[in-house]
């Protein structure tokens, strides 16, 4: 890949928990698409590919899908429910 993966899908929510969801990039220049989910445990948000796709060159949109979490994060816990 050599641009930034277009996202097609955001969907994550905050609660007291943290965050979770998942995001749906277009893997450039074709039209294939990837899922990172997003869970987050007593460590902080965790990104990972989508269960059994074993195709390679992940880092790329995981890297995305932390700036975008870090993005659309609440500053505040009451922000979050």
């Amino acid at each position: 890949m050599t641009g930034r993966p277009d996202l097609f899908l955001l969907n994550v929510a905050y609660d007291a928990t943290g965050v979770h969801g998942h995001v749906f990039f277009r893997d450039p220049p074709g039209t294939m698409l990837r899922q990172v989910f997003v869970r987050s445990t007593d460590a902080g948000s965790i990104c990972e590919p989508a269960h059994r796709d074993t195709r390679p060159g992940w880092e790329t949109f995981l890297k995305e899908t932390r700036w975008l979490i870090a993005l659309t994060q609440p500053d505040a816990p009451a922000e979050a429910s």
